[in-house]
């Protein structure tokens, strides 16, 4: 802009001494053509910025990872004369799963008209993103002045986690109550201590048909031993790099592998204690025993934060040792684990569980850990694949 006034500089001088060298009217009509130009168009466009309306409409606010969607900019010109050019600054997506900050791109509209602009891509990692519109600005024809738009739109887009699914014959645990693994199941045998609504995820083996013809809807079977126990669950999402891709990878995978096991845990009828650090850095605890309380856990794990801190699970296990009554699973999903976090967290629940495994989602365990767990007895650690989770978990149960 500081160009463009200079050059205006230079011709009203010009045309001054145009007009002083030569006078007569046809000078001075230039001369005052010269001086009123800058004044004109400042209040056009001041009446161009103040009638400018602009919009951004996504097409979803719930999204999945690398799913694409489409978010649409629309600039209404509501002015009787053709917009200056304007300068729009955004945040938007691309077809790579990038979120581009600071996009510049240069817009104009004719008069009384509207222009729509789609960015269509998807995001390669879970969150909450705030795209659209951070600053836009308008400027006069001779780029001498600038006019600020003070309502600049943006939406908010949450992508989710994806859904891993573990087949029906996978075994998470090896206590005696597991129905995956006994040969003869409580269904099978005819005892249970209760009946429920069908619920999304319920195995069709389980149904209740006579309580379920009586009643016009499905009925599901629970035992005792099912509705007694449970399964803990620690999700750890420390920033353990300098680097935000790999931290984000780790975060994603071990939020999806949380997730899975849930799912998989209230299927087989159990009760999944998840407990993780909330936004503010706290440690929160939710029981998961039905469809809907997963479906909750995945709407807050997909804009669960990466904690900025050097401790991992180990500063969760406290929480844990409250609910164990000592023979649960627990499962622990953290990015890495150090020998001494090991030993934290045995020293921590002592004998109440009935087996640890440990989830890594960003580096294969090393010799010292590996060795640790075999003399722990009952402690395994596992490396999981963020590009095959369920094959990982798969891997693990066999």
């Amino acid at each position: 802009m500081a160009k463009y006034r200079i050059l205006y500089t230079l011709l009203f001088i010009g045309a001054a001494v145009f007009a002083l060298a030569y006078e007569s009217r046809l000078t001075f009509v230039l001369f005052a053509g010269v001086a009123v130009l800058p004044p004109v168009t400042f209040i056009l466009m001041l009446m161009s910025g103040l009638l400018m309306k602009i919009e951004v409409i996504p097409e979803t606010e719930h999204v999945g990872k690398l799913q694409d969607f489409e978010i649409n900019v629309k600039v209404t010109n509501r002015f009787i004369i053709p917009a200056a050019p304007m300068i729009v600054t955004g945040t938007f997506h691309d077809k790579n799963g990038s979120v581009i900050a600071g996009r510049r791109l240069v817009l104009s509209t004719g008069a009384m008209r509207r222009c729509d602009y789609s960015f269509r891509g998807c995001i390669s990692y879970r969150g909450e993103y705030m795209l659209g519109i951070e600053s836009a600005e308008i400027y006069d024809l001779l780029r001498l002045f600038r006019f600020r738009l003070k309502k600049t739109p943006m939406c908010s887009i949450t992508v989710m986690p994806r859904r891993v699914m573990l087949d029906e014959t996978t075994a998470l645990c090896t206590d005696d109550y597991d129905s995956t693994i006994t040969k003869v199941s409580f269904m099978e045998s005819g005892s249970f201590a209760s009946i429920r609504k069908y619920a999304d995820g319920d195995l069709m083996k389980h149904v209740h048909w006579k309580l379920s013809a009586k009643h016009d809807e499905l009925m599901v079977k629970q035992s005792e031993q099912n509705l007694g126990s449970s399964a803990l669950i620690i999700t750890d999402l420390h920033g353990f790099s300098d680097n935000d891709e790999r931290n984000m990878q780790a975060a994603d995978a071990a939020v999806e592998t949380a997730l899975a096991l849930t799912r998989k845990i209230i299927s087989d009828g159990r009760t999944a204690v998840n407990i993780y650090r909330a936004a503010d850095g706290s440690a929160d605890i939710m029981n998961a025993e039905k469809n809907e309380d997963y479906e909750r856990l995945v709407s807050i794990f997909a804009v669960l934060p990466i904690a900025r801190t050097e401790q991992g699970a180990e500063a969760l296990i406290s929480y844990a040792a409250d609910c164990l009554t000592g023979s649960e699973p627990l499962f622990i999903i953290t990015p890495k684990m150090k020998p001494k976090a090991l030993s934290d967290i045995l020293n921590a629940v002592g004998n109440l569980y009935g087996e640890i495994r440990i989830y890594l989602t960003a580096a294969d365990p090393d010799d010292l850990l590996t060795a640790q767990a075999g003399a722990a007895g009952n402690v395994s650690v596992w490396r999981i694949n963020p590009e095959d989770i369920s094959l990982s978990l798969r891997t693990s149960m066999q």
